[in-house]
């Protein structure tokens, strides 16, 4: 990689900016001897559950892991269909798998969301659940979903997969919030990001609270009345994240002007994945939409600029999601020949926002 390559990810350059603090932070829960299960974890939760107005969350070693306990901990009998969209990362449709149910897909809108237009249409009394995702930081119309799912189907169990969007609201409504049950990833790749992996349980329902507590630690909490696994965040884990919550204000800050410039210099020349009307973006990704997108991909690495494609395969073309669908889903076509995602995070400098806007634009021009 050339030295002056902008990279995707930006998470060697946030370590330089934080690295005294984590250092300490890390010496001090090394030397207490307390590795898993302590202070550290609990301020973590009641920090993410208050940011997320939630009055209960629970952390867990994944995102994925989130996605399979929400289900586990809600999807108590018949009907076991979930419908989920036909885009995200795997994990959506593996958190399915892994549980032995079924997926019915939902084609996504012209921003890559569930699509609110058809999702109705899909709410027959076959689905016990929705798993909707808030895609690359946005989030759906929730005041509309909600009135969309309590008219059609008012006993569906909501799951919100906001993997990719901590930090985002609609209308007032926190990601975090918009569901029976939402998730979070603190993955490396995340705005919010772990050094290993990580993810949060989050809800109202106590009896979810209860169950969640139990799968993530093997029954410990029911006196192994019920079945677990071993799923955390270590104190190290989490001690860490605290640190990073009190720069996540910033950062985010940062995250939102980048996104401004790139909207502002790139309207006219590509179609760009906007905020949904009433939401505040956490801005995880900045896609933009091109009928050129290859070949655009191919001009910004001879720049030395790494972009990435979320996604160019559908849920239903992966290999593990093969044969479970048989309908068209024009907007989803589209979209994963379409969508590149450019770089945006809190460390990248003026000159480079500016170096990978005036590619794109170049290329435009040419």
């Amino acid at each position: 990689m050339a030295n002056n390559t902008i990279p995707f990810f930006g998470l060697d350059r946030q370590y330089q900016t934080i690295k005294e603090e984590l250092l300490d932070t890390i010496n001090t829960v090394y030397s207490s001897g307390r590795m898993l299960d302590g202070a550290y974890t609990v301020a973590f939760e009641e920090q993410i559950a208050a940011r997320c107005n939630r009055k209960y969350a629970v952390a867990v070693n994944s995102g994925t892991q989130a996605l399979i306990f929400a289900l586990q901990s809600t999807i108590r009998h018949p009907p076991y269909s979930i419908l989920i969209p036909t885009i995200s990362f795997a994990a959506t449709l593996n958190s399915v798998l892994m549980n032995n149910y079924v997926a019915d897909f939902c084609d996504v809108d012209h921003k890559g969301l569930i699509n609110l237009d058809t999702y109705s249409t899909r709410l027959d009394q076959s689905v016990g659940a929705v798993m909707y995702v808030n895609l690359f930081g946005n989030t759906v119309d929730w005041e509309r979903f909600q009135m969309q799912t309590k008219f059609f189907n008012q006993d569906l169990i909501v799951i919100e997969d906001a993997a990719q969007s901590f930090g985002a609201s609609h209308r007032g409504v926190p990601s975090g919030k918009m569901g029976d049950v939402s998730i979070l990833s603190f993955d490396p790749t995340k705005n919010l990001p772990n050094y290993g992996s990580g993810g949060m349980v989050l809800t109202d329902d106590p009896d979810i609270y209860y169950l969640v507590q139990n799968l993530r630690d093997n029954g410990k909490s029911s006196d192994h009345e019920m079945p677990g696994t071993n799923s955390k965040m270590s104190e190290v884990d989490c001690a860490q994240m605290l640190v990073k919550l009190k720069h996540f204000d910033t950062w985010q800050q940062r995250r939102s002007a980048i996104a401004e410039y790139y909207i502002e210099e790139l309207f006219k020349y590509v179609d760009i994945v906007l905020p949904t009307e009433g939401t505040t973006h956490a801005w995880h990704k900045f896609v933009i939409r091109t009928n050129n997108r290859n070949s655009l991909l191919n001009t910004l690495s001879k720049n030395f600029i790494e972009s990435k494609m979320h996604y160019n395969k559908a849920l239903y073309d992966l290999p593990v999601g093969n044969l479970l669908t048989f309908d068209h889903y024009v907007e989803t076509n589209q979209f994963v020949k379409q969508c590149l995602s450019l770089p945006i995070y809190p460390e990248l400098t003026d000159s480079e926002v500016t170096r990978i806007a005036e590619v794109v634009k170049h290329y435009y021009s040419d």
